[in-house]
């Protein structure tokens, strides 16, 4: 091993470094002259106004390359011309900027797996196979007023991928990876007075990269802030600020250790540190520093009946931590502390003292238009959302995030569950190809030294992960090991090798496994799904299954959303080949290998839209439930740990026939209950809606925001039938039935299809009514056996025969038409029910199945086509947002109105969409659909667009229109599911039971 260093550092010496052997291909190099890792020394809200802090940021020269062949070698030469570079942002991938292909896969290495190595020969479709490890060769120019000769200057880099080196002036600073981990070097040997030269070679890959197989778009880059801090040569290296709680919570104490470096030629003496908690300074004198030393020290000051923080009151006092020299301060940090506890008990996780559950969700850092950069506007909106949405927990995925996300997590209150940036997940989980191999160890270790380092202080941050999807073995236990000696006030969380978690973890059990997992591990340990409730696409179904479980268990930690926002891209990249209008997803940039819109699973899109299911999301994570006690009076359950039930206002409103009628506020009683005036209107449809909403601005929500909601149904509407008619009309031909009564002519064709219906003459029919069993797929249906389970559904309404017909002329009543029907693609009978009236037409369905019928059906219904004139919507049911039988909560009973192009959804992915359930009636324009027996509401679907081109379609752009309304109407429709989207199928109860006799019937009518 001393030979090995000794040869690396001989060649470094000799700037022999790119030609037999690659830092970046070594995984014993995991920096050269890197400094070591520490806290964010300033809050990066307070950064700007820091005098020692330049950032370097903005617009760099840049120079793309291929491969390493063809970089240009001498461009970090301080004679070097750079003059006809291209110019690129810094922060930012150089992919989102035009430079390369952005790559997505979720577990497949997009170069050859052959560790360490990143450039041997790929199948000859990878991207890689032409472009063997590309580099981007960046230079920018900072001016120095005047080098100081008793200041030591320092370049921070926050993150770059994958792998970097760096020059000064034409002298090689040092090099690093460990891509999403600071890197900083000093640089005071090689800066100078006035204008200076700063060169970075970034690599593609590394050997750093087998350890970033993370499920996300590979980009690179100088994607993080640059900065140059000037710095006293005695300075402030790292501190800690840690709490400590007494057990009744009266008292805390705020501990400090700083570490004062000297980098002077002379002994520092006269060196204090300070603390300023409160408004009082706390200060304790630093032994003589000698020369290239370190001294650490500590300071700690009392506080009585602290005000704790916790993500449901994130109280944080401000503090200041200074050194000074003599009475002159010659730095200070502006900070924060929360002052809380972490702990488990038994098999329950308490935060200062108290079980709490954790409400979470994935996140990836990602911006549609830069990628891995996210500014601080967006990283605002996704908390606001995060919020507003009852999110309590953040998994940074699978990285340590931008600093000024904890911070942020910090003041809105989220508990993060902090990750290595660890992920090996093409070698299998738990594998200990990489968990035994001692020769990576160094670079395990590095990851889990990084992130401790640097988000020690962030009172949000209340786990440690040591990755994702990753080893087993020793190599966990070194990170493990090392991540208790630096704080062992967390909790250490390993999915992969489940003996060194303080946690044990599964995920995407489906409810009833999640509960059975329970049972085993009750009183042993905490069970937490880090990720379950996979949300690509139309998803998140039987999620309240999910916390019925949860909140019955006092074990069962919590759970986290995969995923927060759909990774898709609008770049300016000449590659795309998709439309510039859609997302791009894995294949638009002629990516290879790729894995398709994989990579689409959040609750929001990548603008932050919040799509459907972000508010089934909302109303089963709500810190609050209501129950019925009768008819006036409901019982508030409380899921919170530190927030009385009288920190919310009350509202309740009555809706009659959907429409809000009357509303009030109420107040709860000792016992947690409220008492409503009751609705004596004279409406026999009566709703009752109950909220919980913030009594003041927060930071994340205005006064009046309903954190938590509820609805009750106090009365159900009678049915509906259409008018008799006074003159009726019957012409046969054949099968082939005309009725005409009353201004209502319909025409029904030899299988039972209404091919026209005129009322006053008016057609109001673009498509023909009839029967239609077929429901495209959605993402999760796409990849489990939905399509063939249900594939004989597709053609069974085409292919039924007729076996009677039957029309029965009553004066001075309806006209009923009688069709029945076999259904040999699926081994049934139908029959089909219409009665022409004077007000409209009546239609019935009537299913018989046989033995020999399939178990399951995607839906049961029919399907018409509708003018495009009649393309505003309006329905009474659930709404406003997109819900299936699987996932409505979330969706409320009333009375909604939006144009067809906002009624469907367009998923970055087309897929099955924009289905409203519970549904009393719906119109279009004047035709009105009234789902006539209120014992069995139905289900409706509307798009401009066919379901053979939903079908074909790859992204929103070729959704090309139909020319009419295509309308479905149901009163079953497969549920979306929500466990996974590999194979998991939705739960058997939210699937049609095509075993079964079913009836639906609705009327249509113009009014």
């Amino acid at each position: 091993m001393r030979y090995r260093v000794f040869f690396i550092a001989l060649m470094w010496a000799l700037g022999a470094a790119a030609q037999e052997h690659h830092d970046w291909e070594d995984q014993s190099v995991v920096g050269i002259h890197k400094l070591p890792y520490h806290a964010t020394l300033v809050l990066p809200t307070h950064k700007s106004a820091n005098p020692e802090v330049t950032s370097l940021n903005g617009k760099w020269a840049f120079c793309w390359s291929p491969d390493p062949e063809h970089r240009p070698v001498d461009f970090y030469r301080a004679d070097y011309d750079e003059s006809g570079w291209s110019k690129i942002d810094v922060p930012g991938n150089w992919q989102t900027q035009g430079y390369g292909k952005p790559i997505y896969t979720n577990m497949s290495y997009p170069f050859k797996k052959e560790p360490p190595y990143v450039t041997r020969e790929p199948a000859k479709h990878f991207y890689s196979y032409d472009h063997r490890n590309p580099v981007g060769s960046y230079v920018c120019e900072f001016l120095l007023d005047k080098k100081e000769s008793d200041k030591a200057y320092f370049l921070h880099f926050a993150g770059v991928k994958s792998a970097m080196y760096v020059w000064v002036n034409g002298q090689k600073v040092g090099y690093s990876q460990n891509s999403m981990s600071p890197a900083e070097f000093d640089v005071t040997p090689y800066v100078q007075s006035g204008r200076n030269r700063l060169a970075v070679e970034v690599y593609r890959w590394s050997d750093g990269s087998y350890l970033e197989d993370q499920d996300m778009f590979r980009l690179s880059g100088i994607y993080r802030s640059v900065d140059l801090w000037t710095r006293p040569l005695v300075h402030l290296s790292d501190y800690k600020l840690e709490t400590r709680l007494s057990a009744d919570h009266q008292q805390a104490q705020v501990v400090l250790r700083a570490k004062v470096r000297n980098m002077g030629k002379k002994a520092a003496k006269s060196q204090e540190v300070r603390l300023t908690f409160e408004g009082k300074e706390y200060t304790v004198k630093v032994p003589v520093v000698r020369p290239d030393s370190e001294q650490e020290v500590e300071v700690m000051c009392g506080v009585d009946r602290p005000q704790l923080w916790s993500a449901e009151r994130p109280y944080l006092y401000p503090v200041a931590v200074s050194l000074l020299k003599g009475s002159k301060v010659t730095e200070r940090f502006a900070n924060h502390v929360g002052v809380r506890t972490v702990e488990i008990k038994g098999d329950v996780l308490l935060v200062n003292g108290q079980p709490v559950k954790l409400r979470g969700v994935n996140r990836h850092e990602h911006h549609p238009q830069t990628g891995r950069y996210v500014d601080e506007a967006t990283m605002r909106r996704d908390l606001e959302l995060m919020k507003q949405g009852n999110v309590n927990m953040v998994r940074t995925s699978h990285y340590p995030n931008d600093p000024l996300w904890y911070e942020l997590c910090d003041r809105y209150g989220i508990y993060v569950m902090d990750e290595a940036n660890n992920e090996t997940h093409a070698y299998g989980l738990g594998n200990h190809f990489f968990g035994d191999d001692t020769t990576w160890r160094t670079a395990f270790v590095d990851r889990a030294t990084s992130l401790v380092a640097r988000d020690k202080n962030h009172p949000s941050v209340i786990f440690w992960s040591m990755g994702n999807e990753s080893i087993a073995g020793t190599n966990v236990q070194a990170m493990v090991d090392t991540v208790r000696a630096m704080d062992d006030t967390r909790v250490v969380y390993c999915d992969t090798d489940r003996e060194k978690s303080d946690v044990y973890d599964d995920g995407y059990l489906p409810p009833a496994r999640f509960e059975q997992l329970l049972e085993q591990q009750r009183s042993q340990r905490p069970v937490m799904m880090r990720e379950y409730a996979h949300a690509m696409g139309n998803s998140l179904g039987n999620f309240r299954e999910y916390w019925d479980i949860i909140y019955r268990y006092p074990g069962a930690v919590g759970a986290a959303i995969w995923d927060w926002v759909d990774q898709g891209l609008k770049t300016n990249n000449p590659n795309l080949t998709c439309s510039p209008d859609d997302f791009a997803y894995g294949g638009d940039f002629g990516d290879q290998p790729n894995d398709g819109p994989f990579c689409c699973n959040g609750v929001v899109d990548p603008d932050r839209k919040p799509h459907p299911h972000y508010y089934e999301m909302q109303k089963v994570y709500q810190p609050l439930d209501f129950r019925q006690v009768n008819d006036r009076e409901l019982q508030i359950v409380s899921h919170e740990s530190f927030t009385e039930l009288t920190a919310y206002d009350y509202k309740y409103v009555y809706l009659a026939e959907g429409i809000p009628v009357d509303s009030g506020w109420v107040t709860p009683d000792n016992r947690g209950e409220l008492t409503l005036p009751g609705y004596r209107g004279p409406s026999d449809d009566v709703c009752c809606n109950i909220y919980a909403c913030l009594p003041e601005t927060t930071l994340w929500a205005p006064k009046g925001f309903a954190v938590a909601r509820e609805q009750f149904v106090c009365k159900r509407p009678q049915s509906v039938y259409i008018n008799f008619a006074e003159h009726a009309r019957v012409d046969r031909q054949g099968n082939a039935v005309s009725v005409s009564a009353d201004g209502v002519q319909a025409a029904f064709d030899e299988r039972g299809a209404l091919v026209s219906w005129k009322q006053h003459g008016v057609e109001q029919l673009a498509q023909p009514l009839a029967p239609y069993f077929w429901k495209p797929a959605n993402d999760n249906q796409k990849r489990n056996a939905y399509g063939r389970k249900c594939a004989p559904w597709r053609t069974a309404a085409d292919n039924r025969t007729l076996t009677q017909v039957a029309v029965e002329e009553r004066p001075g009543s309806a006209v009923k038409v009688t069709y029945q029907l076999q259904l040999p693609d699926v081994s049934a009978n139908l029959t089909l029910t219409y009665e022409v009236g004077g007000s409209g037409v009546a239609v019935a369905m009537d299913y018989r199945p046989t033995a020999q019928t399939p178990e399951r059906m995607p839906k049961f219904g029919m399907h018409l086509g509708l003018p495009l004139s009649k393309s505003l919507i309006e329905w009474q049911g659930r709404g406003p947002q997109e819900n299936y039988c699987d996932r409505k909560t979330g969706s409320f009973v009333g009375r909604y109105q939006l144009p067809l192009k906002q009624f469907q959804v367009d998923y970055i992915a087309p897929q099955d969409n924009a289905n409203r359930t519970d549904v009393d009636w719906c119109r279009f324009g004047d035709v009105h659909v009234s789902f006539a027996e209120k014992d069995c509401l139905g289900q409706f679907r509307a798009w401009n667009y066919t379901e053979e081109t939903l079908e074909r379609a790859q992204h929103p752009a070729d959704l090309t229109p139909c020319g009419y309304i295509n309308v479905n109407l149901d009163s079953e429709v497969y549920g979306v599911g929500g466990n996974d989207s590999w194979g998991a199928d939705t739960l058997d109860e939210y699937q049609p039971d095509a075993r079964q006799p079913k009836h639906f019937a609705f009327t249509l009518s113009v009014r």
